[in-house]
């Protein structure tokens, strides 16, 4: 299994050394002071062609819950202090019936797999070198959120389309250039306001075993 991770301090937005004329990840895609709570459901794509479906729950900075074809949920809570976020992970498995828990002080240590910043935006952080430019394309909406499209370059990479709604901090729609198309990495199908939070999270272990984390590697 491939370990879902959150640091004890989210990582900051990579600036990169954007090329000339282009825009700065971080300044672009940067958090907004406060994150709005939602929920989302949207459609995935991998490599081999297959869709999955994702849902995702946010309430602003504190706490997230993501879950894939509901089999495989990843947890985020921040417990850290006002101002110093210190995020511990929770990954559930409904295929191995298994729940494993990362403290703040353990998953400070498995290394960046996955951040507060991905699993809360839809949207992967940058490498060093990239190439981001704003496109004029019209405006998508899914329901009552609107974005803007966005060109992204990665150095060596197939470039990419984004579509980032500035109100809610979240990537509406992310394309990959395949051939003459695009192919869909990621299509948001609804959205809406969070409700009933103390169920939503609310972690039901009936039934679930408790698997210990392995030793995290040594620096």
């Amino acid at each position: 299994m491939v370990w879902l991770c959150a640091m004890s301090a989210p990582l900051a937005l990579a600036e990169g050394p954007a090329k000339a004329g282009g825009l700065s990840w971080e300044k672009t895609f940067g958090p907004l002071a406060t994150k709005p709570d939602l929920y989302v459901k949207a459609r995935t794509g991998d490599p081999s062609g297959g869709t999955h479906a994702l849902e995702l729950w946010r309430e602003g900075d504190r706490r997230l819950r993501r879950r894939t074809d509901a089999l495989l949920e990843v947890w985020v809570e921040d417990q850290g202090a006002a101002g110093a976020p210190a995020y511990a992970v929770t990954v559930v498995d409904q295929r191995s019936h298994t729940v494993r828990r990362v403290s703040v002080e353990r998953s400070a240590k498995l290394g960046p797999a996955f951040t507060w910043w991905p699993l809360a935006h839809l949207l992967p952080l940058p490498g060093p070198r990239y190439t981001l430019r704003k496109l004029k394309e019209s405006v998508l909406r899914v329901g009552g959120a609107r974005c803007e499209w966005y060109l992204y370059i990665p150095d060596g990479q197939p470039e990419q389309r984004i579509c980032w709604s500035r109100e809610y901090a979240v990537a509406l729609r992310h394309e990959e250039k395949r051939g003459e198309g695009w192919w869909t990495r990621l299509a948001v199908e609804s959205m809406g306001p969070l409700t009933d939070k103390e169920q939503v999270f609310h972690l039901d272990a009936t039934g679930l075993r408790e698997v210990p984390l392995p030793e995290p590697a040594e620096d």
